[in-house]
């Protein structure tokens, strides 16, 4: 599946960029795990993304191993592992780094937008759609999730399977559809923020129930 076409988030875009600043030192503390722990959080975050900018990955993991070393409940320190790992190709390890992200923050949906790539690029797409399956249902109007979901859909279950869904959807709930159509497909391939905008309108009318119900027929489409 051409990478490009899915949505990854990086850490330019989920961590805040901070005042300026120089540029952070990044040797000398060794294994001194009270210096990790000491160092503050906004410059792990500042030279984290200085790294990704860089694309300097390998940077970038150690960067990330030592922050979790500092302070191993901070759901970022495992973002940025995970992160790193993905690009490295590492992909069963950036899904261990992403899980670990979400067992210390459950409701992060970047973490689980990204999981799902990681799990997508590593070959397993059922289990990348479930990841951007709980992303949408945690977050509806959080589109990228739907782009990974319906593309991924797509490109696993070719356009005969997305017809079935579609006449199964129809049969059940036109509304139901209707959403799916426009989140999951119009929008994953034209980028009209429009028809996202349209899509999450209606789907906040919808009920959980109903939800739930979509996602049921969508995954059982074979």
């Amino acid at each position: 599946m051409p990478k490009r076409l899915l949505v990854l988030l990086t850490l330019s875009a989920l961590l805040p960029a901070g005042p300026a600043a120089a540029e952070v030192r990044t040797f000398g503390l060794g294994g001194d795990e009270a210096a990790l722990a000491a160092r503050p959080q906004a410059e792990w975050v500042r030279h984290a993304r200085s790294l990704e900018k860089r694309r300097d990955w390998a940077g970038l993991l150690a960067w990330g191993k030592d922050w979790a070393r500092g302070d191993p409940d901070n759901a970022l320190a495992w973002f940025v592992q995970g992160r790193a790992l993905a690009e490295q190709g590492r992909f069963p390890e950036a899904i261990e780094a992403y899980r670990q992200n979400l067992r210390l923050a459950p409701g992060d949906v970047f973490a689980l937008n990204n999981l799902g790539n990681a799990y997508r690029d590593n070959g397993d797409s059922r289990a990348a759609m479930l990841a951007y399956r709980a992303a949408a249902e945690r977050a509806p109007d959080y589109v990228a999730a739907w782009h990974n979901l319906g593309l991924t859909f797509y490109l696993t279950k070719g356009e005969a399977g997305v017809a079935r869904a579609l006449d199964r959807l129809r049969a059940t709930d036109p509304q139901l559809a209707a959403v799916w159509h426009a989140l999951a497909l119009e929008y994953a391939i034209t980028r009209d923020e429009r028809v996202a905008r349209d899509a999450v309108r209606v789907l906040r009318g919808l009920s959980r129930a109903q939800r739930k119900r979509m996602f049921g027929i969508l995954f059982d489409a074979g």
